[in-house]
């Protein structure tokens, strides 16, 4: 119930009311479930990413499709694919940085259309938000990575390396 109010109060602080009498601003029901979608990408995928981080992205996607038809829930699950794998490149985790790329298209897209702020997302997944949108909108200043080359074992008298392809 708390929660619930404590979201209440964000959205209402944020410019959404809890009737969406505000011409293009959520309800408080549609920030529920962005809530719940974020919070679901989280329970279901985050715990894949330190060990595998193509497991993590291909949940996400799953989740974020099967969400396909509920844009907000969508979002909600995207956004939280992008925090996931911001979080792990402050830690150098190999692969992360083209998902948190690929998160943050897509996120952005349906931002746009659900016509929510940067601080109205950033809401719905805990942590310092004015850190975190720097971070977006400096990530979506510089280049994108350059795609991850495939590697493959090479192996030559019993000793065994990766190389790139």
């Amino acid at each position: 119930m708390q929660k619930r109010i404590l979201r209440y109060l964000v959205c209402l602080l944020l410019g959404a009311t809890g009737t969406g009498a505000m011409a293009g601003q959520p309800s408080t029901a549609q920030f529920d479930a962005l809530h719940q979608a974020a919070a679901q990408g989280q329970e279901k995928c985050f715990t894949q990413i330190y060990r595998d981080t193509n497991a993590y992205a291909q949940c996400i996607r799953n989740l974020a499709s099967a969400h396909a038809a509920q844009p907000m829930e969508q979002l909600g699950v995207y956004y939280f694919g992008f925090v996931g794998a911001l979080s792990y490149m402050r830690v150098s985790q190999a692969g992360v940085e083209p998902i948190a790329h690929e998160f943050l298209k897509s996120f952005r897209k349906l931002q746009k259309s659900a016509g929510l702020s940067d601080a109205q997302l950033c809401a719905s997944v805990p942590g310092n938000c004015e850190i975190r949108i720097g971070q977006t909108l400096s990530m979506e200043r510089a280049p994108a990575p350059a795609p991850a080359r495939s590697l493959r074992p090479v192996c030559q008298a019993g000793v065994c390396r990766m190389e790139g392809q």
